[in-house]
């Protein structure tokens, strides 16, 4: 791999013996400083992409770091070749680093993330699919602003990275990712977007460990079926099957059915087992891998690809006479894994083409059973070998832990904390105090030799009387830091965490973090919350997750209208910062009150989803309201609201006239339980009627519940 030269910008290629670097995660700008601009300072310099190189240059220099990667400027894409290894190497590259900076050039660090009015949760570099890998891949993960001052780190901002993501929490702690169903790690990628259409497959190679040659040109899904086959040569997990296909473009239907706007219900375009992007996995983040032991025989519970298709042994059920989908030849097909949510079994619909040959149908369902399949007819057996899971691989320059000599750590107090001052330090014996050598003003150097159990640094401040002390003690040859507030000592535990947060004697907050530096050592620093700060409550809790969950619809066709008046989304108010909206459906939460809850996370009971509908004469807006009613949140309320445009209330305006003062509080007062909500406008051209009702779902979705619209009305 090449690395760049933190202070003469200048590229080295490693072969062995990789110097210890830290890396860039970024999304790409314009005018990025290429391999062959970074030959030539003069030119890399006049590029506006060159102020990245030098911030982070800046950032890993003031952490001791000769030397760092940079993806822009450290492949040389003019090489098919070298392209190739760099992207099968990617996942190493972020793993090997010693910290990876991501620099988040549309986030300012005004706002706690936590914070409602904070953009870090809306940043690009959540979106984008290179990143995932980026996030997933380090150790080590600092957060950085537009003007490189520190955000936070996963560790710190686990449960914000979580709701940006959908990535369960657990995964920021250490939990390997192999552990996590195929189904759900290609949720984490489902909202994300690529610049050119294959990199939706490539970027996903180190997450699932495979390797595979980029084809540039193959197109997207052609790309995204050959990973998925990659995949399965190393994995019997079905959850791989386990996706909800994207609804068809006009162009799919038109050359289906030559007919794309108004397609019978029972058309149906068939397809395979295999998805064609990360996409059709967005409802996939709550399925489990599947259990194969049930099938049982080796020869049965294995898959393979032919000429004609792919070979799999599936439990087959006929569909029901009630079913929505019957017939004597649609199957009920057992992909053998269930859903974390409700436990239920998933199963695809399959139609029989021939005597041997099937296709999936319903491709944009999966139904969910309470039970398994009768299996009596699989009993053979067979030895599995276990999957070998991904083993961390460091450089042997990564690890202090493995170095002999003395174990120093530098203290430095952040501008918040400049009203501490340090005093003397103890070593192992009581009554055995020295001086801690001083750096600058407000740094000082704690060493333990190889003798040593026990150092410290003391702290007082001067303006509020509150103290703390910083303990390092050796435990073998890892030497690892506490932070002790009075007689409390908080350890890092068997995960190893970079960021600690306690409270003072005067209702203040310490916050100390570890910073990694290119020499194997590391940087305490410590920053000081004050106790009137208006978001030091966004620093000392972390996120609630929604208590309910809904689907609602993006798009609907307006009933006895022609077909092409649709009604439109709109938006959702107030903004949902944990909800997703797609080009077929948008997913909404809501809370159960809570008296604690800070106002600027934004936990509301209730939404507004806003509708406009062109009709041929009129154009209309449809409001349609729903959430948690009630003190503890129980019940469940919903209203509809048909507004001439001549009169329309702003969606804000509309959506608090439900709160208690509102005209409209009575509304969210009386609901009960999941009921259906009927609206009516009558104007001089005729009458429109909108229904809406909740539903528990029978299908794979995100959330538990859902909204089903529907719209009839008669024209003068």
């Amino acid at each position: 791999m090449r690395l760049l030269n933190t202070t003469d910008f200048k590229v080295k290629e490693f072969f062995t013996n990789i110097p210890r670097y830290a890396i860039l995660s970024h999304t790409w700008e314009q005018e990025e400083v290429t391999f062959q601009d970074i030959q030539n300072l003069d030119i890399a310099k006049s590029k506006a992409g060159f102020r990245k190189v030098l911030g982070a240059c800046a950032r890993a220099r003031r952490y001791h770091f000769d030397w760092i990667w940079i993806d822009s400027c450290c492949i040389n894409k003019e090489s098919s070749a070298e392209l190739s290894e760099a992207l099968n190497s990617m996942y190493q590259y972020y793993e090997d680093a010693a910290v990876c900076y991501v620099y988040l050039s549309d986030v300012s660090g005004e706002y706690h993330p936590r914070n409602e009015k904070s953009n870090f949760r809306d940043s690009r570099w959540f979106k984008r699919g290179w990143t995932l890998q980026e996030l997933l891949a380090p150790e080590f993960v600092v957060f950085l602003d537009k003007d490189w001052e520190r955000i936070g780190t996963r560790w710190s901002l686990q449960d914000v990275v979580s709701a940006a993501t959908g990535i369960p929490v657990d995964v920021f702690k250490g939990f390997v990712i192999d552990k996590y169903s195929v189904a759900q790690r290609m949720s984490w990628a489902a909202f994300r977007e690529t610049t050119r259409p294959e990199d939706q497959a490539y970027c996903l190679l180190g997450i699932f460990g495979v390797s595979m040659s980029p084809i540039y040109g193959e197109g997207g899904a052609r790309a995204f079926m050959r990973l998925q086959q990659e995949i399965i040569r190393i994995s019997d997990d079905r959850s791989i099957f386990a996706w909800v296909a994207a609804p068809p473009t006009e162009e799919e239907l038109k050359e289906q059915w030559q007919d794309p706007y108004t397609p019978p219900a029972n058309k149906d375009i068939p397809r395979g087992l295999l998805a064609r992007s990360p996409y059709e996995f967005r409802m996939s983040g709550y399925v489990q891998a599947s259990n194969v032991e049930l099938i049982g025989n080796g020869n049965k519970s294995s898959y393979s690809f032919g000429n004609n298709g792919l070979h799999i042994h599936l439990p087959l059920n006929t569909t029901s006479s009630s079913s929505r989908h019957s017939g004597k030849d649609i199957f009920l097909a057992h992909l053998l894994c269930q859903s974390t949510g409700g436990g239920s079994y998933l199963t695809v619909y399959l139609r029989k083409t021939s005597e041997y040959q099937y296709v999936r149908c319903y491709a944009d369902e999966i139904f969910l059973t309470s039970s398994l399949p009768a299996m009596d007819n699989i009993q053979e057996l067979t030895v599995r070998e276990n999957l070998v899971t991904r083993r961390r691989v460091r450089t042997s320059k990564t690890s202090s832990a493995a170095e002999p000599s003395p174990s120093r750590y530098n203290v430095e107090l952040l501008r918040t904390a400049w009203h501490f001052f340090h005093q003397i330090g103890l070593s192992e014996r009581p009554s055995h105090f020295v001086e801690i050598p001083s750096i600058s003003e407000h740094t000082v150097s704690v060493a333990l030799e190889a003798s040593a159990r026990l150092g410290i640094v003391e702290y007082r401040s001067q303006k509020t009387g509150d103290s703390f002390g910083i303990f390092c003690t050796r435990r073998g040859r890892i030497t690892q830091p506490f932070l002790q507030i009075s007689n409390q000592i908080l350890t890092q535990g068997s995960v190893r965490r970079d960021t600690l947060l306690e409270q003072l004697q005067s209702g203040s907050y310490i916050m100390i973090a570890s910073e990694m530096r290119g020499d194997s050592q590391e940087k305490m620093e410590i920053g000081y919350l004050d106790q009137d700060n208006s978001e030091i409550r966004l620093w000392t809790r972390t996120l609630r997750l929604p208590d309910l969950g809904f689907m609602v619809p993006s798009r609907l066709s307006a009933g006895s209208f022609r077909a092409d008046y649709h009604l439109k989304f709109e938006g959702i108010f107030p903004p949902d910062s944990f909800g997703t909206i797609t080009q077929d459906m948008a997913y909404v939460t809501v809370f159960r009150p809570h008296p604690g809850d800070p106002k600027e996370c934004g936990y509301h009971t209730f939404r507004l989803l806003t509708y406009k509908w062109d009709g041929p004469r009129r154009e209309y807006i449809i409001h349609v309201a729903f959430g948690l009613q009630g003190s503890l949140g129980f019940g469940v309320w919903m209203d509809v609201v048909i507004q001439d445009p001549a009169f329309r209330e702003t969606s804000e305006h509309v959506w608090k006239s439900y709160l208690d003062s509102g005209s409209r509080v009575q509304k969210r007062l009386r609901g009960e339980g999941f009921a259906t909500t009927r609206a009516e406008k009558i104007g001089s051209y005729g009458a429109i009627r909108v229904t809406a009702s909740l539903q528990k779902t029978q299908n794979l979705q995100l959330g538990d519940y859902l909204l089903r619209l529907s719209m009839k009305g008669l024209i003068n």
